[in-house]
């Protein structure tokens, strides 16, 4: 190897060796403060360092040391940061990039769990609010539409009532039924003008979530008023059809009355049904001039159940069956010192079976309608039908009385006290 190949090695090795005396400086703080202080001093740090060296078993020469010394003098193996520039600063975001990746990591993480949590916490319940007051108003709207095509068909089918009224011959009716029809027709008119104002507040807009809060309070007062409108059509329609359904009645309850009496008297065998029905017919007739159905109606009920007491027939036995008693007596409260006897009986139809009648009670002085009660009779009649039980437990004479076609009252065999009662 030729001399130009070892000259480099050997300025290496000198380099190395100064590098190492700098350090071994470095280590020997308290040394180098005190043997440092001055340049006549070199001498013998430069002792005191080859005396450190060959106790270690390394030679190094008096040059190595002495520029070790300068070295460490003109700190030439001092780390010194370069100074701030942009071109560093990108250099050391470079060098740590995984650590800046890491943090922005956990920025973008805690980002996006806050922006969920706000997602969820507030602009979804508040999404949920606007969807809710967007159907809340679709249905109100839908069901104001409903509510108008009814009222609608109402009118219209109140209009045509009305004219069919009319066409009737209502001016050949008396006063009050004039009277109700043009009320009713007064009715009409008014549901017909309120509901001609809903168009006045029609509700053109479509309302969803995204325009409710602009729009939808506006709209809710617009449905507000619609309301009223509807409502108050409907009260009119209220009226106008009670108006003439009153109408109705009052024009076909004359001929009715009229029929019912006629009836009556074609099968009353006795004068005081006549005089029942007449007072009835006249005061049923009173009523309709008056315009009241209601009583009219009373009337017409009470010459139906005056005709099916004169049309029925029955006959009246003294009940006679195992665990039902045939006669009982009682103390009365007036007078507990006498005894009272009834005799149980039952009203049989033509066709065999018990009938339901209205039996007033002489105890309470209530009317009741029931298949068995007592009607009172006679010590001496009450002791007659006894026997006739207990002779052979059976009661041979058991019919009492017969209610004949034509008549109010049943016809009695046997002498009657006077009263009767529903319970015992």
């Amino acid at each position: 190897m030729s001399d130009t190949d070892k000259s480099p090695k050997i300025e290496l090795d000198q380099v190395m060796l100064a590098m190492d005396v700098v350090d071994t400086l470095r280590h020997q703080q308290s040394l180098v403060e005190r043997e440092l202080k001055s340049e006549e001093y070199d001498h013998e740090l430069i002792d005191k360092l080859r005396r450190i060296y060959a106790s270690q078993g390394i030679e190094v020469t008096e040059e190595v040391i002495a520029q070790g010394v300068k070295a460490l003098r003109a700190d030439r193996f001092t780390y010194k940061p370069p100074r701030g520039s942009l071109q560093i600063t990108l250099a050391r975001i470079y060098v740590n990039r995984w650590r800046w990746a890491k943090r922005g990591a956990v920025l973008v993480a805690a980002l996006g769990a806050g922006y969920l949590l706000y997602q969820v916490m507030v602009v979804t319940p508040a999404q949920r609010g606007r969807q809710k007051a967007a159907q809340e108003i679709v249905l109100r709207i839908k069901d104001q539409a409903d509510q108008v095509r009814g009222a609608e068909a109402r009118l219209a089918r109140a209009q045509t009532a009305l004219q069919q009224i009319l066409k009737s011959g209502i001016e050949e009716k008396t006063e009050a039924v004039k009277r109700l029809g043009s009320d009713a027709a007064r009715q009409i008119q008014a549901a017909q003008e309120n509901l001609d104002a809903l168009e006045q507040l029609t509700i053109a807009a479509k309302v969803d979530d995204q325009n409710v809060a602009q729009i939808g309070q506006t709209i809710s007062q617009r449905l507000n008023q619609r309301r009223e409108l509807i409502t108050a059509a409907g009260a009119y329609l209220d009226q106008a059809d009670r108006g003439i359904a009153a109408v109705a009645r009052l024009q076909s309850l004359p001929g009715k009355l009229d029929e019912l009496r006629r009836s009556i008297l074609g099968a009353a065998r006795e004068d005081d049904i006549s005089r029942q029905a007449a007072e009835i017919y006249s005061a049923a007739m009173a009523a309709v001039g008056q315009g009241d159905a209601a009583a009219a109606e009373q009337g017409g009920e009470a010459l139906q159940q005056l005709y099916q007491k004169v049309v029925e027939e029955y006959q009246l036995r003294i009940v006679s069956r195992p665990g039902v008693p045939s006669g009982i007596w009682r103390y009365p409260e007036a007078n507990p010192n006498t005894r009272n006897y009834y005799l149980i009986v039952e009203a049989m139809g033509r066709e065999g079976k018990p009938l339901v009648l209205p039996i007033t009670s002489e105890e309470n002085g209530q009317t009741r309608r029931v298949n068995q009660w007592g009607v009172r009779v006679s010590d001496a009649v009450f002791e007659q039908v006894r026997r006739d039980k207990e002779d052979d437990g059976i009661i041979n004479r058991n019919v009492v009385g017969e209610k004949k076609r034509g008549y109010l009252q049943p016809q009695y065999f046997i002498p009657l006290a006077g009263g009767s009662i529903t319970e015992w």
